[in-house]
C-alpha cells in the first residue's frame, strides 16, 4: 500500500509505544508494514512516520473528524501489533497565534521529548513572523529539528547535510535566547559534525 495521491480533509498524529525498540533505519520497512496493515480501508492515508526511542509517530490524513482519544478509529486495531495506542493529535493549519516565548517554550519541551517534528512546527508558525536575527536563530533551530527527523528516518546523509547547514544560521547569534542556551547548542552540532556520530542532544536552558 502506497500514500494516498486524493486530497483528505484531516490531518493528525498518532502516537504508538516504540515497544519493540525500532530505531531510524527501520523508518522503510516500517512504514510499508504500517501501509499494508490497514490497506483494506480509504478513509485515510499513512502519509510518513518518524521513529522516537519512546513513540511511534504517525503522519495521517484522514477524511473523519475523531476524538482525541481515537475511539472512533476503528483501523487502530490492525496497527496494535506496532506499538500500544499514546495519543492522537490534530494538526491544524489555522491554529490562533500565541507569542513567541510560550511557542520556543513548548519547542523546547517537545525537542527534548525527541518530537522534533512537532517541535519543527511550532517553531515555523513564529519563524514566518519574525526579522533579523531571531529569524536566522529560529531558521537554525529549525533546520536542527529537520534534521533530527531524517535522523529518525535512518536518513543518515540528510541529516548531517542539514547540521552543517544550520551552523550559518548562528552567526552573530548571542548566548541564550528565550532561555536557550545557544553557545551549548552550537557546540553540540559542531561535535557531531566533527565526530560524524549519529545521535540527538537536549536543549540546555538557563
Amino acid at each position: 500500500m502506497t500514500s494516498n495521491s486524493r486530497s483528505l480533509k484531516y490531518r493528525y498524529l498518532v502516537y504508538l509505544s516504540n515497544k519493540t525498540n525500532y530505531v531510524g533505519k527501520d523508518h522503510k520497512i516500517l512504514l510499508q508494514e504500517i501501509r499494508s496493515s490497514l490497506q483494506n480501508s480509504s478513509m485515510y492515508d499513512i502519509r510518513d512516520l518518524r521513529i522516537s526511542s519512546y513513540f511511534i509517530e504517525l503522519d495521517v490524513a484522514s477524511d473523519e473528524l475523531v476524538s482525541s482519544k481515537g475511539q472512533n478509529w476503528n483501523y487502530l486495531l490492525p496497527i496494535s501489533k506496532f506499538g500500544y495506542f499514546l495519543k492522537i493529535e490534530q494538526i491544524s493549519d489555522h491554529e490562533d497565534k500565541i507569542r513567541i516565548e510560550f511557542s520556543i517554550s513548548t519547542a523546547i519541551f517537545l525537542f527534548n521529548m525527541e518530537r522534533f517534528w512537532k517541535s519543527h512546527e511550532v517553531l515555523e508558525q513564529v519563524w514566518k513572523e519574525s526579522t533579523g536575527l531571531t529569524k536566522s536563530i529560529l531558521n537554525g533551530i529549525i533546520l536542527v529539528d529537520a534534521a533530527f527527523v531524517h535522523l529518525q528516518k535512518g536518513e543518515s546523509e540528510i541529516y548531517f547535510s542539514i547540521l552543517h547547514r544550520s551552523i550559518d544560521k548562528f552567526v552573530n547569534a548571542p548566548d541564550f535566547f528565550y532561555g536557550i542556551n545557544l553557545e551549548d547548542f552550537v557546540k553540540q552540532i559542531r561535535v557531531i559534525l566533527s565526530t560524524k556520530k549519529e545521535t540527538y542532544f537536549k536543549i540546555k536552558v538557563n
